[in-house]
């Protein structure tokens, strides 16, 4: 799979994105709502939890010739070999097949978000 939804700090503009960026497709990024919950963290970053809630972010198409090296260090930055977060299939909305990072820790403390974070 070639697309990531992103919800957060790795959106385009945001602080993470510069390490994303060069492993898209220029130009593909679109945004678009992912089933789920989103949270506000202490952490300065939001959290993505299974949830009903339509959770609006954008979705980029990988570089198919660097799409492994964009998920390893995507890994690497949402902490997964440690269990900060993990990557885990999606769809899409308007029906995209996509990799996103959920949180699969608890919740107490972090503050629903209603819309985009």
């Amino acid at each position: 799979m070639d697309t990531v939804f992103v919800y957060g700090t790795l959106k385009p503009g945001r602080s993470r994105w510069p390490a994303l960026e060069a492993f898209t497709v220029p130009g593909s990024a679109r945004e678009t709502t992912l089933r789920g919950r989103l949270w506000e963290t202490p952490y300065g970053w939001p959290a993505l939890t299974d949830g009903a809630d339509d959770v609006p972010g954008v979705l980029v198409v990988l570089d198919r010739l660097r799409a492994a090296d964009a998920l390893a260090r995507l890994d690497a930055i949402e902490g997964v070999a440690v269990g900060l977060f993990e990557r885990v299939r999606g769809t899409t909305a308007d029906g995209c097949d996509c990799w996103t990072y959920r949180w699969p820790g608890p919740t107490a403390g972090f503050t629903p978000v209603d819309g985009a974070w």
